[in-house]
């Protein structure tokens, strides 16, 4: 694999293991490498006496008394459904029911085999039954994935049988038992792929899920522990570790599914973070039937997702790093004498010293830290006459200068209370950059809010007309491949007249969530999607030019099917609203639609942002003249572009 991946991942386990952040739980702390040595693939069997009367499992087993419930898995872009997981119980009335005692039984037995083969059948017995769409995930253990690599002639018989495909089936590898060799096993997955079949590493974050088994298997899917995601809102500990696991899994193309969401608190966060699909009591409980979403989940993903797309266009407008902020910070290698340090010390502007080898950092040492040392009984004796290394601080904090402001913060704020306030080091490929005073990073942090709310629409919140502006500038200055989508709610003066100020407002907030949900199911692997709010009832989107028109389809389509949702029975049926005019005479218009000007630089260089407006107000009014919500795009091109409607 990518060998810059697997440094990455090994240095967040190692990065953990010396931190000292404080109420890490022990589940969390296993999942990395250094927590624990990887066991055995198999063990030994134990011998156990020999009843003549079969056991609860073993009667479960003979009468396959297991039934399967399905649970969700969802799309948190969209709120769609993507897929369900298996999961399996034992009879109602059984000690034996719950699937914590059903496998613990079958361990104790040495039945784990018998008992997940017989778990698999019913499971896809089940799927065909009720004919499941999207993605099915199993749930298997590395031997019994194992086996069934080693002859998958006879599974895909099963999935035959049942009139199903290996495309659709995820084998999710449980923590029941580990990897010891991930060379013998890359070969099981290896023949797992090659009959279209996908791998889910279950538990990320507990158990023998460890990061190594990441970044070895490089599964399609990670599936977040329930210890990470609970009350994650109010844990920046466990918002930096998911945060972290988000860009690792991002790095190998995997997808993360967060389990165990139980509040909208926990829901809200895991998106704002980036995480791709969710599951959970919150969203849906397991049953079987499967069953479907609560149905205040999909609105609530969608104005989540909206949320989140509009703090990313701010971000990335008035996207500060750490590194914009880093100041000068004298440096000195491990072997300097503590009392030569005296000249720096002396220097009220200077709270700390960073101590390097060949530019890279190595440790920190902070005044208050170097006094207090020196102030006790024998400290002048014990290190006045030492080396630096002997006391500096061998782990500080040090982030890389192009970290946005906000996550920094994040992290620094979560260090143990003693290090609080100590300075954070930032490099630059791996050299000594600056630093940054947590007091200088809070006060940049919060000037940027300001500046970002001063800046915002009042109403969506959206950027407005000076940010828009400062984005075409700097599209021109770039003269890169862009595409700008000119959007006009038209009749909307109509409609406000009718319905009142209030009932405007909620149209317009409405059209704001709709275009950032679209923009970020078409674009989300997109760095440079914009959305503003320039006023009124116009809005503009910046995307890329291959984007452009397939947006387009989608917004005016998904318009036109909600637009209906904002107006009275009668006016629907009608198909128009009658207004008052200035003059008090009635007139008609149609009920609202959109009016969108696409304008690219595919085959022309624009000199100024104005230059790109006024072709935009011409291919607008180009496209106010067909019926319903439509869109013109600029036909001087080498591919045709054109207008139409949804």
């Amino acid at each position: 694999m990518n060998r810059k991946v697997r440094k990455l991942l090994l240095h967040l386990g190692r990065s953990v293991k010396r931190s000292r952040w404080q109420g890490v739980p022990s589940t969390l702390l296993s999942a990395f490498p250094f927590s624990r040595q990887l066991q055995p693939l198999t063990s030994k069997p134990v011998s156990r006496p020999v009843s003549s009367q079969p056991s609860n499992l073993e009667s479960i087993l003979q009468s396959r008394a297991i039934t399967t419930h399905f649970q969700p898995i969802v799309d948190l872009r969209t709120g769609s459904i993507i897929g369900y997981e298996a999961l399996s119980r034992g009879p109602l009335d059984s000690p034996l029911h719950s699937p914590v005692s059903l496998f613990q039984a079958a361990d104790t037995e040495s039945l784990l085999t018998q008992l997940e083969d017989l778990c698999l059948d019913q499971a896809l017995e089940n799927a065909a039954v009720h004919q499941l769409d999207g993605l099915l995930f199993l749930n298997v253990n590395p031997v019994t994935l194992g086996k069934h690599a080693r002859n998958f002639s006879a599974f895909l018989n099963r999935l035959r049988q049942q009139q199903l495909g290996p495309a659709h089936i995820v084998f999710e590898l449980t923590e029941r038992t580990a990897i010891q060799d991930f060379d013998l096993f890359r070969a099981s997955i290896s023949r797992c792929r090659h009959h279209q079949f996908t791998i889910a590493i279950d538990d990320a974050g507990a158990g023998y899920s460890s990061l190594q088994a990441i970044a070895e298997l490089q599964p399609e899917y990670i599936k977040i522990d329930r210890s990470l995601i609970q009350n994650i809102q109010e844990s920046n500990l466990k918002k930096a570790l998911l945060s972290a696991l988000v860009d690792c899994g991002h790095a190998i193309h995997a997808k993360l599914i967060a389990e165990g969401i139980e509040t909208s608190a926990e829901l809200a966060e895991i998106i704002r973070l980036g995480v791709d699909y969710g599951q959970g009591f919150f969203l849906a409980r397991p049953a079987t039937p499967p069953p479907p979403l609560a149905p205040e989940c999909p609105q609530a993903i969608q104005v989540l997702q909206a949320q989140r797309h509009q703090e990313q266009t701010l971000s990335k407008t008035f996207g500060l790093t750490i590194g914009d902020i880093a100041q000068y910070c004298p440096s000195v290698s491990a072997a300097t004498l503590v009392c030569d340090l005296e000249d720096y010390l002396h220097d009220e502007t200077i709270p700390g010293i960073v101590i390097t080898e060949n530019e890279t950092p190595q440790g920190l040492l902070m005044k208050n830290r170097l006094y207090s040392q020196l102030g006790t009984q024998f400290g002048i004796s014990l290190y006045y006459q030492r080396p630096v290394e002997r006391i500096m601080d061998r782990q500080p904090l040090v982030v890389s200068a192009d970290l946005p402001l906000e996550a920094v913060s994040q992290i620094a704020m979560s260090r143990h209370a003693d290090h609080l306030y100590d300075l954070i080091i930032v490099v630059k490929d791996g050299a000594l950059h600056g630093v940054v005073s947590i007091i200088h990073l809070l006060k940049n942090v919060t000037n940027l809010q300001i500046r970002r709310a001063f800046n915002a629409n009042p109403l969506t919140g959206l950027p407005g007309n000076l940010i828009i502006e400062e984005r075409l500038k700097n599209l021109i200055a770039e003269k890169n491949a862009f595409a700008v989508l000119y959007i006009d709610l038209d009749n909307f003066k109509a409609f406000n007249d009718k319905y009142g100020f209030e009932r405007g407002d909620q149209a317009l907030l409405h059209t704001a969530r709709l275009l950032s949900s679209c923009l970020a199911e078409h674009c989300a692997s997109s760095s440079r999607d914009f959305l503003g709010h320039i006023g009124g009832d116009d809005f503009v989107i910046i995307t890329t030019q291959e984007n452009a028109l397939s947006l387009c389809q989608t917004i005016c389509c998904q318009f036109d099917q909600e637009v209906n949702s904002l107006y009275l029975p009668e006016d629907l049926q009608q198909q128009h609203i009658r207004v008052l005019n200035r003059k008090g005479e009635e007139e008609v218009f149609p009920l609202m639609s959109l009016s969108i000007a696409v304008v690219h630089n595919q085959q022309e260089t624009f000199g100024n942002y104005l230059e790109i407006s006024e072709l935009a107000a011409s291919l607008k009014k180009k496209a106010k003249e067909m019926p319903g919500s439509s869109w013109c795009a600029d036909r001087r091109t080498a591919v045709p572009l054109q207008a139409a409607t949804s």
